[in-house]
C-alpha cells in the first residue's frame, strides 16, 4: 500500500511532510544527491528533505528509511556495519549493511559504498539491478503501524 493511500491523521504531519512522504511512494531516486532531486520536484532544499525526514524518525512516523527487501534477499538481521568484501558477495553484503536503513546524508549511496569498499556508483548499480531482479522491492520509507505493507 503506498504511504499516500495511508491514513495519516493523528500525526500531526504538515502538508510538506505528506508531499514527502507521497513523493516517496515509487522509490528514491537512485542518483547521487536523491534528497536534491527529490527537493527539487517539491520546491524543498536538500537539507530541507533530510531534515523532514530526521524529524519523521524520531516522532515515530515513520519506521524505517531505506531499502525494502523480499524475502529472497536473505536472512541476515538488520546490519549497519563497515564491511570490506569481495565483489562476489557484494549483493549480499550490500543487502546486509542497508537492512536497518539509509544513511540520512546528503550522498547516502556514496556512504554505504565507503561502508562496502566501493563507490556510491557500483551501489546505485547494484541496487538497480537488485531493483529489477525484485530483491529490493522499493527504495523509500515505511509508515509506523504498516510495517507489513511496504509500500511498493
Amino acid at each position: 500500500m503506498p504511504p499516500a493511500e495511508v491514513p495519516l491523521a493523528g500525526w500531526g504531519l504538515d502538508a510538506t511532510d505528506r508531499r514527502l512522504i507521497e513523493a516517496m511512494a515509487p522509490s528514491l531516486p537512485l542518483v547521487e544527491r536523491p534528497f536534491a532531486e527529490l527537493g527539487a520536484r517539491l520546491g524543498l532544499s536538500e537539507d530541507m528533505v533530510i531534515d523532514h525526514l530526521h524529524r519523521l524518525l524520531a516522532q515515530g512516523v515513520l519506521s524505517h528509511f531505506g531499502p525494502l527487501f523480499s524475502e529472497d534477499a536473505g536472512n541476515g538481521a538488520p546490519a549497519f556495519a563497515a564491511l570490506q568484501v569481495p565483489a562476489a558477495e557484494f549483493a549480499r553484503d550490500l543487502a546486509t549493511a542497508t537492512r536497518s536503513g539509509l544513511p540520512l546524508l546528503a550522498r547516502p549511496f556514496e556512504a554505504v559504498g565507503a561502508m562496502v569498499g566501493t563507490t556510491g556508483a557500483e551501489v546505485r548499480a547494484a541496487m538497480t539491478v537488485m531493483l529489477q531482479q525484485g530483491l529490493i522491492l522499493r527504495i523509500g520509507v515505511v509508515l509506523r503501524g504498516n510495517e507489513a505493507a511496504p509500500c511498493h
